[in-house]
């Protein structure tokens, strides 16, 4: 068995479509960005825009916001950063544009 490609790629993980909708949820997950790219969904754009978003104050998630092509259909997907995510545009050479924040730190050089 192959533990090394199966953990690596997440191939479990990601058998099943998984849908979503801006109608009824904020933020994608990875399962559900892969299966928009299934269905024949590109990157319109080779970057995506990232933001911090805090939960509880304390606890922070980095959204990235995929601008996705179909033809002539374009979808914004905001998608939870995670480890697959991370890892898939560093991998696709996606430019990644960090949102300034308040909260932001500016460190001289």
């Amino acid at each position: 068995m192959d533990w090394n490609h199966n953990n690596y790629t997440h191939e479990k993980y990601t058998e099943r479509d998984q849908y979503w909708s801006s109608d009824s949820e904020d933020y994608a997950a990875a399962s559900q960005l892969i299966t928009v790219l299934r269905a024949g969904w590109n990157l319109a754009l080779p970057r995506v825009s990232a933001r911090r978003i805090w939960h509880s104050g304390s606890r922070p998630s980095t959204i990235y916001e995929f601008t996705l092509m179909r033809g002539s259909q374009l979808m914004l997907m905001p998608v939870l950063g995670n480890p697959y995510i991370e890892r898939y545009i560093v991998e696709h050479g996606i430019r990644v544009i960090y949102e300034a924040t308040s909260q932001a730190a500016v460190i001289a050089e």
